[in-house]
């Protein structure tokens, strides 16, 4: 497992701290339905996704050496 930290973009936890393991993350994509509020971008798994504050470039900074 490899576990990054991003700012939760999901009600209730709006604005908390996640740690998603991103050996799981299968496709990062901007999430387009959230672009009134932002740029957000969703983490997507097997089993489950995650929306985050971040941006795409962000995300992908954090990420680093797999990106």
């Amino acid at each position: 497992m490899k576990y990054k930290i991003f700012t939760n973009a999901n009600a209730p936890y709006e604005g908390k701290k996640i740690a998603i393991d991103i050996n799981e993350v299968k496709s990062i994509f901007e999430d387009v339905t959230k672009s009134d509020e932002g740029k957000y971008t969703t983490l997507w798994s097997k089993n489950n996704a995650w929306t985050v504050q971040e941006d795409f470039d962000t995300v992908m900074k954090i990420i680093g050496d797999i990106a």
